[in-house]
């Protein structure tokens, strides 16, 4: 009797179980109903979009859930009280972690020209477009105030973020990047050439522009002009935009110093602000 007892209480905590979970289940699937209407109304997604709740879980918060809205093909991460009654879209943000540090983790750096030391305490990475009048605005500050008044306390690189609807930004990165294939210098000339000239460069005459802007340094032209021919460089050039977009880039310029990002063609104030802040908190 006491085995067969056993085994029906087994079966009875078994099916309780099952219940549980299905009625969990159940409550799960109204409050996926009620936030899914709810962010159709809040964003104005049309009948035809389809909207689905992802990856309903415990959140980090206790007493929370938290998921993402798959809108479209478009991800909306949210945080939800466990009643269903309040919700809060966006990410969860751990504030014992850095997050500037996260950025920068995602920038890929081995192998860049860069200036200044390698063991300057702050580092600023810019992504811009080589025709873009605002990012040779940016150039100008950048060249001409932050580098030279920061010197060895900065580091900083370049990386290629050409537009679209730029015609001759594309050429021109994968020119800068050819030259940076044979010669770190080289690039820098090049790099600024480019923008100290772009009211005159074209897309017919980017290439002659590209020699004239590589005068006097070591680089072999035979070399240079196959790899900017036949494009070698252009997945190079790829790289450096399918990475600036994990970083949160959409328009040129767009800097980073330290991680923390910085965007346009921002006043010498700007950038101060951010590296001196930076610089203190390295101390």
């Amino acid at each position: 009797m006491k085995r067969y007892g056993s085994i029906c209480m087994g079966l009875l905590a078994a099916v309780t179980c099952a219940g549980w979970l299905a009625n969990a289940a159940a409550a799960d699937d109204d409050v996926s109903k009620k936030l899914v209407d709810y962010y159709r109304r809040k964003a104005n997604v049309p009948p035809s979009a389809p909207v689905e709740v992802k990856d309903l879980q415990e959140s980090k918060i206790k007493g929370a859930k938290s998921g993402t809205l798959n809108v479209a093909g478009r991800s909306v991460t949210f945080v939800m009280s466990e009643d269903g009654k309040y919700v809060v879209f966006g990410e969860i943000e751990d504030l014992s972690v850095d997050p500037f540090k996260k950025v920068m983790e995602k920038i890929s750096l081995k192998g860049e020209p860069g200036k200044g030391p390698a063991n300057a305490k702050v580092t600023i990475v810019e992504y811009s477009d080589f025709q873009c009048p605002f990012c040779s605005r940016a150039y100008t500050t950048m060249d001409t105030q932050v580098l030279k008044e920061y010197g060895d306390k900065v580091r900083f690189y370049h990386k290629q973020f050409p537009l679209s609807f730029h015609p001759w930004a594309e050429p021109a990165a994968i020119a800068a990047e050819c030259a940076a294939q044979q010669n770190p210098d080289a690039y820098w000339k090049l790099y600024g050439f480019l923008f100290a000239n772009q009211k005159d460069i074209n897309p017919q005459n980017i290439k002659d522009k590209a020699h004239e802007g590589l005068q006097g340094t070591k680089i072999d032209m035979a070399k240079f002009d196959d790899c900017f021919d036949n494009k070698k460089s252009l997945d190079k050039v790829k790289a450096d935009m399918a990475e600036a977009q994990t970083v949160g880039v959409n328009g040129t310029p767009a800097f980073f110093i330290n991680g923390r990002m910085i965007s346009g063609a921002q006043p010498f104030e700007n950038f101060k602000s951010i590296i001196d802040d930076e610089l203190a908190r390295a101390k």
